[in-house]
């Protein structure tokens, strides 16, 4: 009988605690979610192109890792290029277009399983970084007021491994409109 009234006793002491974890927890997330929102994402446009890009393809074949890489294509390539809530997103390379499954024309790609070699081949993941390396924490939609199928230039480094895979991590954006 002693031991019940000791853990009921615990039970009803914790109970403050265990309400303040749960309101800890929404303001930590809210205060995420304001920081994300209150992002300028005017720092990572570029009003100007910049020079020397290189499609997608070519930077897959011809990037060395951590050197510097201007890179253009079209946002696609998958059937949804978007990494929601965050500034990353992918790109196509600008030769290649997007076809339903089934359908074969040169120069396309489809965004089923039957072409996912094709598609590694003209596609590359962009993250736009700070200044410390660090992905931005905002949807890139919203950053950068961009959407799908528009030309982008990219300028930042090349992230390659050994095993072959490549990341462009961009730190200014341009749009070709």
């Amino acid at each position: 009988m002693r031991s019940l009234q000791i853990l009921t006793l615990l039970a009803v002491a914790s109970l403050p605690f265990a309400a303040g974890c749960g309101k800890g927890m929404d303001s930590t997330a809210t205060a995420a979610h304001a920081t994300a929102v209150n992002i300028d994402g005017s720092k990572f446009l570029l009003n100007e192109e910049p020079d020397g890009a290189v499609g997608v393809i070519a930077a897959r074949e011809s990037a060395e890792d951590g050197k510097p890489l201007v890179m253009v294509g079209r946002i696609g390539g998958a059937a949804n290029p978007w990494i929601d809530g965050r500034a990353a997103f992918t790109l196509l390379d600008a030769s290649m277009t997007v076809v339903a499954e089934g359908e074969e024309t040169e120069g396309a790609i489809c965004t089923e399983d039957c072409c996912a070699t094709e598609r590694l081949a003209c596609t590359a993941m962009v993250k736009i970084v700070d200044a410390d390396g660090q992905l931005i924490a905002m949807d890139s939609r919203q950053l950068l007021g961009v959407k799908e199928a528009d030309m982008v230039v990219v300028e930042g480094k090349a992230q390659k491994d050994k095993a072959g895979n490549f990341v462009m991590l961009g730190d200014r954006v341009y749009i070709r409109r």
